[in-house]
């Protein structure tokens, strides 16, 4: 067996078949896909005994529910491919990707290849944006780029990339599971520490598919609790990415573009309390002086200017209130 495609799937009924499918249509067809059925309360299961009865290519894991970090190192634990790639329940391949991803990674030594891909939101395709030359390049190189933007899903996610499985298991790479937040991101990062190269191709090949599950309602509803689990979540990513950036020599001449990732939290939250949360004055003022008080966002202030926060907090308003501007055009014509 060639490539290992493993799947979490957590209550999608609604979409797992056309993930699979897509997987199933390839054109190659040296694969296999783990499904690890994450304790789903629908009829996602049943889907899947159902998919599996389609090809001997298909093998369904059922797990407790425990999230997603579980259910992915559980499927790492039943790959028998020498790559492994992964996919979420909601999207789709294009019908090359494995062939693509496979000549990506047998090409040139590469120890892990990158592509691009789709984003649909509410159904129209927005291509992602070129962060990286296509060719091969050094892990070095590779962490360089991630400073443009490290949240950004090219480089945090797993399914626009592909993996061996013998640097998996040889260093004990795993998903952290005390991380619920970017724990995708510090996968890569463990797994870059012994790789070498990496092979960046600018083809589509996945489509990642942007769900409305009332993600204004979760905003707004958002709790001071809520707002301490990501920042722990954030500072277990950063120790890790801070590592990967001074294994790499990099951290003296990039620090600020390191620290640019606080700016952005610290950015998010001020306009949250502004604009989406709905606190009193009190749980505002309480917050901003916890995230003021922590070590990393202290160093990242003092490293910009305030008119740089100030400029950056604009374009970030702006945005928002773009987005929240088509989301309304789209919640019209959908009543129409």
């Amino acid at each position: 067996m060639t490539v290992s495609v493993i799947i979490p799937a957590y209550n999608c009924e609604a979409t797992i078949e056309r993930c699979v499918k897509s997987i199933l249509s390839q054109s190659c067809q040296d694969f296999e896909i783990l499904i690890i059925d994450d304790g789903s309360e629908d009829d996602t299961g049943a889907v899947c005994r159902r998919l599996a009865e389609l090809s001997d290519r298909i093998r369904l894991i059922s797990a407790e529910h425990a999230g997603v970090s579980p259910a992915r190192n559980k499927g790492l634990e039943n790959a028998s491919g020498k790559y492994v790639m992964f996919a979420d329940a909601d999207d789709y391949l294009e019908k090359n990707c494995i062939s693509r991803m496979l000549s990506a990674i047998e090409s040139g030594s590469a120890d892990m290849a990158v592509s691009s891909y789709t984003r649909i939101i509410y159904g129209k395709n927005f291509p992602v944006e070129k962060l990286q030359k296509s060719g091969l390049i050094t892990k070095k190189d590779y962490l360089e780029n991630t400073l443009k933007d490290p949240g950004h899903h090219y480089f945090g996610v797993l399914w626009n990339k592909i993996f061996k499985k013998e640097i998996i298991e040889r260093d004990k790479v795993r998903f952290r599971e005390d991380i619920s937040l970017g724990e995708d991101f510090v996968f890569s990062l463990d797994y870059l520490r012994t790789a070498e190269k990496v092979n960046i191709i600018s083809d589509r090949l996945y489509n990642y598919c942007y769900q409305d599950r009332s993600t204004l309602s979760r905003v707004h509803n958002k709790t001071i609790g809520n707002c301490r689990n990501e920042l722990a979540n954030r500072i277990k990513i950063f120790d890790n990415y801070l590592k990967a950036l001074k294994a790499a020599g990099l951290y003296k001449s990039r620090r600020k573009r390191a620290f640019h990732y606080w700016i952005v939290f610290y950015i998010h939250q001020l306009y949250g309390m502004r604009n989406e949360y709905k606190w009193t004055a009190a749980e505002n003022s309480l917050w901003k002086k916890e995230i003021l008080s922590n070590d990393y966002i202290k160093q990242a202030l003092k490293i910009f200017s305030g008119f740089e926060i100030a400029a950056e907090y604009l374009l970030f308003a702006i945005s928002q209130d773009i987005k929240a501007f088509v989301k309304k055009l789209y919640s019209r014509s959908r009543r129409r």
